[in-house]
């Protein structure tokens, strides 16, 4: 082979490599282009992380002036935190796992719900008021209205139950075939939303007249919510979709994107935008267009069980079963 020829061979393998190369490498130039024009990123680490617990935190919720976190735990304790992440009390009477925590509007007590059958109400200085049989299986969910005059909650036994803020009974609501994974008040108090593990969510008036049944999920519903106008719902799915639905039951945005079951949804305080927690390992941030803004985590890591807004509107809070409760930075 002479000089020539070698020289030609030697350009021509060159040249095939970077073209090549540039078949390769060129996709990958394109999508960061277009996720930085486009405005979505994706945060690999939280800001900051509080650890304790021993098993996966099931629910997570912060109080009303912002100073306290509460967690509970498949470990069957919750923990009350402080904003540096310091443990300040430890609630030790649940017999199984503490499926869901919240906080009274007046930041006044807080609840933790178990997975005997009963939820306990707290004076936020943490001595106990009163359990509440309120299960006969176990209580998964359980929220203040916003008022604080009412406790909702929802359980194992299929129904939702509406009591006043110190246990008492007022009212049960019938018709779903599965859990109750999430009961929510709309805004004014006046309704409440069932998410079911039946594949429907509900919506009744406080008076336990049911308004409507939404069927557009394939799976169990783990999330439902009012915006915070108390014009639309929000629903999340095992089907791993969230759907936003009008007041007459019509669906108006679908959000796609997650790859595995969505454990919790939920609207930032001025309804701007939608948190999503999955079991992808990954928290997602949307606007209330339905436009994907921000993903939170790394697919595959580790499965997120519950998501919130904080108060301040500065981060996410994630919870996993990790046994970990993160802060992801908020874009501002």
């Amino acid at each position: 082979m002479d000089v020539f020829q070698m020289t030609v061979e030697r350009k021509t393998h060159t040249l095939a490599f970077n073209s090549n190369f540039m078949k390769k490498i060129l996709p990958i130039i394109f999508l960061i282009l277009f996720l930085q024009n486009s405005g979505i990123s994706q945060s690999a680490k939280p800001d900051k992380n509080f650890t304790g617990h021993k098993e996966p935190i099931l629910g997570i919720a912060q109080s009303p002036d912002g100073k306290y976190i509460l967690s509970g735990s498949d470990d069957n304790l919750a923990f009350l935190w402080n904003e540096n992440g310091a443990i300040i009390d430890t609630i030790a009477v649940h017999e199984k796992s503490v499926n869901d925590v919240a906080f009274a509007p007046d930041n006044s007590r807080f609840i933790t719900a178990g997975g005997e059958g009963s939820f306990v109400i707290w004076n936020i200085n943490g001595t106990k008021i009163k359990t509440v049989p309120a299960d006969k299986v176990y209580v998964k969910t359980v929220t203040y209205s916003n008022d604080g005059k009412y406790i909702l909650s929802g359980g194992g036994d299929n129904t939702a139950k509406l009591w006043t803020a110190n246990g008492k009974l007022i009212r049960v609501f019938k018709g779903h075939t599965c859990t109750i994974y999430q009961a929510s008040f709309s805004p004014d108090d006046k309704s409440i939303v069932l998410a079911s593990c039946d594949n429907t969510a509900s919506v009744w008036d406080i008076n336990g007249k049911r308004k409507m049944l939404l069927k557009k999920h394939t799976s169990g519903v783990s999330a439902a919510r009012f915006s915070p106008d108390g014009k639309k719902i929000l629903t999340a799915s095992f089907d791993k979709t969230a759907i936003v639905w009008d007041l007459n039951g019509k669906p108006i945005l679908r959000l796609t994107g997650h790859t595995d079951e969505i454990n919790q949804a939920e609207y930032s305080k001025d309804g701007t935008y939608i948190l999503t927690g999955s079991e992808d390992g990954t928290a997602k941030l949307w606007n209330n267009k339905g436009s994907l803004i921000k993903t939170f985590g790394e697919e595959h890591t580790v499965e997120y069980t519950a998501a919130i807004f904080s108060r301040d509107g500065l981060y996410a809070i994630v919870s996993s079963k990790d046994f970990m409760i993160n802060f992801w930075a908020l874009p501002k």
